[in-house]
């Protein structure tokens, strides 16, 4: 357990640290999406991490990791087509 924490920080940190320097590169407001989802799925591990007994036998910690991760998947997607994009448009990619 305490290596996959260990791995689950360095990539947080390394996303963070891609996010600040793609955004600084390119002052588009969707570079920075990597370093918020980041904030966004460390917020929903500590439901992970912080278990607690069930709210009436349906609702417990595990189930809203699940919804919590919902979201971050949605806009990791609309990132990723909106980086694709700009690798395309721009001199990254051509030779």
């Amino acid at each position: 357990m305490a290596a996959n924490v260990a791995a689950g920080v360095v990539q947080n940190i390394l996303w963070t640290w891609f996010s600040v320097t793609r955004y600084r590169a390119l002052k588009k407001s969707w570079a920075a999406w990597p370093g918020l989802i980041v904030a966004w799925v460390i917020m929903a591990m500590s439901l992970e991490l912080m278990d607690f007994p069930p709210v009436r036998g349906m609702l417990d910690a595990h189930s809203l990791w699940h919804l919590g991760t919902v979201g971050p998947t949605i806009w990791w997607y609309n990132f990723l087509i909106k980086d694709a994009h700009q690798d395309i448009a721009g001199q990254r990619l051509k030779a």
